[in-house]
């Protein structure tokens, strides 16, 4: 009896031990558990919670327009490219490009109007873990009527290494980042484009024409450009010139024709009206101290029926 009452203790003992370390494995293996979906948990939130600041323009130069309306067409949305996960940047490039016209375009003039144009604006995650970024855009002016009076296009492209100390490759914080810079290499660009193409259509915030829109035409045909000067009484800005025959030669009247001769020579010579002329000489006698304009002055011939013979002695 005894022996059968240790054995049965025996193998309770065992059995609970047995259980014990059963619990003790579940419970190793659910805090393992929980402690991985803790880790990613913080992960996806800490990524979640990221304060993502709008893209400002507002630091740089705004370029005015000689149009009196301006609107933004977005035909580039998030997804219309294979591969495109610009859906999950926290602020996907066509906003940022519909951003950026409105902030840096401004439309000063009376009439006509523009349209920027979002083409295209797609980040491509590739296999290899980089990501591809691509920006096309252009803005058109048109006149009063419709008619299409210029054009400039802009394409930016970009790619970059993900920082994976931020997360996955496209996280929300890579995507942001590539974003950001595809915006610097757009407003440089476009920028650029409008100046070299679209001077003629730039004006200041008052709406009066850029120093870079006004050219004056030369002789030779070559645009050259002029700086522009206020006109306080009308607010006109003259960019035609004179041809340059009409100003730079004026004819002279010949030097011999405005010479005259001394005071000296014309306050001595006689007067043919009161004088009796000489009729042996009557061109006047030269003497060594009269020059060649003073004989001009002095010669004259006696006047008709005046001419009488000398007298004898």
């Amino acid at each position: 009896m005894e022996n059968g009452g240790m054995l049965n203790i025996r193998k309770r003992l065992i059995g609970k031990t047995r259980f014990s370390r059963q619990v003790m494995r579940r419970t190793t293996m659910l805090s393992a558990l929980a402690a991985i979906t803790l880790i990613a948990g913080c992960s996806s939130s800490d990524d979640a919670m990221t304060a993502f600041l709008p893209y400002q323009y507002g630091y740089l130069n705004q370029i005015h327009l000689n149009v009196a309306t301006l609107q933004v067409a977005d035909h580039a949305a998030p997804g219309s490219v294979p591969g495109d996960v610009s859906a999950n940047a926290p602020i996907p490039p066509d906003q940022a490009l519909t951003q950026m016209a409105q902030q840096r375009l401004v439309a000063a003039g009376q009439s006509g109007s523009a349209v920027f144009t979002i083409d295209g604006a797609s980040i491509v995650h590739e296999p290899g873990g980089t990501l591809n970024g691509k920006m096309d855009t252009h803005l058109d002016i048109q006149s009063s009527t419709g008619q299409q009076m210029g054009e400039v296009e802009a394409h930016v492209t970009r790619s970059m290494k993900p920082d994976l100390s931020k997360g996955d490759a496209d996280s929300r914080a890579n995507l942001y980042e590539i974003t950001r810079q595809m915006m610097q290499d757009m407003n440089v660009e476009l920028e650029f484009q409008i100046k070299n193409k679209l001077k003629d259509w730039l004006v200041d915030a008052g709406g009066m024409p850029t120093a870079a829109a006004i050219q004056t035409e030369s002789l030779g045909g070559s645009a050259a450009a002029s700086a522009s000067s206020a006109d306080t009484g009308s607010g006109a800005v003259t960019t035609s010139a004179a041809p340059a025959s009409s100003t730079s030669v004026t004819p002279t009247a010949p030097a011999a024709a405005t010479e005259t001769a001394p005071a000296s020579v014309s306050a001595q010579a006689p007067s043919a009206e009161t004088s009796e002329p000489n009729a042996i000489f009557p061109g006047g006698v030269a003497d060594d101290t009269t020059d060649a304009a003073s004989t001009a002055v002095k010669a004259r011939f006696p006047a008709a029926g005046y001419l009488k013979a000398p007298s004898k002695p």
